[in-house]
């Protein structure tokens, strides 16, 4: 009796065929062949594929494709205006001078390069396509700077072309970041290294061709002002492709935006967005951050993490003020008319904020009536108006994370973890914790 045995890849392709037919017979084999137009694609595409990555990689690299050719037709006017700005062509200028230029340009972006990313970049991670977009917004603007230069006298030129150098610091920095998070997003067999050549194949492939198109069309256009038109149609086809890019991509962690569209949700409605669904609904450059609202719209504000010393020392005149304790973090709320702030200072050993982000969506959900008699009606037999148990919320959790989020990645705090270490003085001795479902009223200001 004959067995057939076959060499199969990750995504289920065979490679090859065996047929044994017996301990007489020698075994036989059959390699599959391969389409060259199929083998080509493989070559840039990654092991596996479509099982070992997302099924949002295919529209995210289209569009990020599309988005890179145009880019590299952009670069090749915009190094032109900056050559021709140097001098490059023109015998009376001064190589000394083009070169300081350059050097005062280099020098400061690269310090641009350090403080961005001292600054930003613990907030890359969690709002990676606000990051992805804005890297290209911070390029087209160097690149609009870039065909300035030739018209400049020196000094307005070295600002220009300073600036220029600073946008596109800014650009590597927030571009580098956000694509390192996009790509440990697509990654699902452990093929992030094997992902990120891929992709260099892609992006090579793509500035290639640009380059291609590019050179006919610099050895075309020389007239200003048609290059201007040219300029300003490829950036907004650059960065639409972008924008539909990172449009495409389907986040499974929760930062502030995702988290207040998924609870907010669940109180209007008490069901659970899929990540899908919140991709369609989230904001790439607005409503991002830390806004949240009422139900009806009417009362709109922002929430924070912060210090024990922020929440504690901010009093800001004519604010309404209210201060809360729980087992796990300390919050404030600051209301005038229509418009509230939160802040909120996490304990020590809180290792992941969702719960309390879930109170203060909470909090700002029920303002049309908690605050409607004024702040102490936020509190009805000593909970607050709106208050979710903790064993509902993990039941609201459990459903999320059958939704498809991952809720043990941290992508709400958007800087330095800080943490509220509580003692009662004595070194070392610390304050037993509270019971969750206990509330601490602490303080309430009155209107100045």
């Amino acid at each position: 009796m004959s067995r057939s045995f076959y060499d199969i890849d990750p995504a289920g392709e065979v490679l090859c065929t065996y047929t044994n037919g017996g301990e007489k017979e020698k075994l036989k084999s059959e390699k599959t062949e391969v389409p060259i137009p199929k083998a080509i694609l493989y070559a840039f595409l990654p092991a596996g594929y479509p099982h070992s990555v997302t099924d949002d990689y295919l529209p995210y690299q289209t569009y990020d494709s599309l988005q890179a050719f145009a880019s590299s037709i952009t670069s090749l006017l915009a190094n032109r205006a900056v050559l021709e700005g140097l001098g490059v062509g023109d015998s009376s200028s001064s190589p000394t001078g083009a070169l300081i230029l350059k050097i005062t340009g280099d020098t400061i972006s690269r310090i641009a390069t350090i403080l961005f990313a001292h600054r930003m970049g613990q907030a890359i991670e969690p709002e990676c396509k606000f990051y992805r977009f804005l890297a290209d917004i911070f390029n087209d603007s160097a690149q609009f700077l870039d065909l300035l230069t030739p018209a400049l006298p020196y000094f307005p030129k070295l600002g220009v072309i300073v600036s220029a150098g600073v946008l596109r610091s800014l650009c590597g920095v927030a571009a580098n970041a956000s694509k390192a998070s996009l790509s440990a997003h697509f990654a699902l067999t452990g093929n992030l290294a094997e992902l990120n050549a891929k992709e260099a194949s892609q992006e090579t492939v793509v500035s290639l061709l640009g380059m291609l198109v590019g050179s006919l069309v610099v050895k075309m256009v020389e007239d200003k002002q048609v290059v201007w038109m040219l300029m300003v149609v490829l950036a907004g086809v650059h960065l639409a492709m972008n924008y539909h890019a990172v449009r495409a991509v389907k986040m499974r962690s929760l930062n502030r935006q995702r988290a207040t569209l998924v609870f907010r949700e669940w109180l209007d409605r008490g069901t659970v967005l899929t990540p899908e669904q919140v991709s369609q609904r989230e904001s790439i450059l607005r409503k991002g951050r830390g806004n949240l609202a009422s139900k009806s719209g009417d009362y709109t504000g922002f929430c924070d993490f912060g210090t024990y010393g922020d929440l504690m020392g901010w009093n800001p005149k004519g604010y309404h003020r209210y201060d809360f304790e729980t087992s796990t973090y300390f919050m404030g709320i600051w209301h005038r008319g229509g418009y509230f702030y939160m802040r909120i200072a996490l304990k020590e050993g809180t290792k992941n904020p969702l719960s309390a982000w879930f109170d203060a969506v909470n909090h700002a959900y029920h303002f049309d009536s908690a605050l409607k008699d004024g702040l102490q009606s936020h509190y009805e037999n000593e909970m607050p108006l709106g208050y979710v148990s903790e064993e509902q919320k993990q039941t609201i959790f459990t459903a999320m994370t059958t939704a498809g989020w991952d809720l043990e990645v941290n992508a709400l705090e958007t800087r330095l973890p800080v943490r509220v270490r509580a003692s009662d003085g004595k070194k070392g001795l610390h304050l037993p914790e509270k019971d969750p479902a206990r509330f601490n009223s602490l303080s309430e200001a009155k209107h100045d």
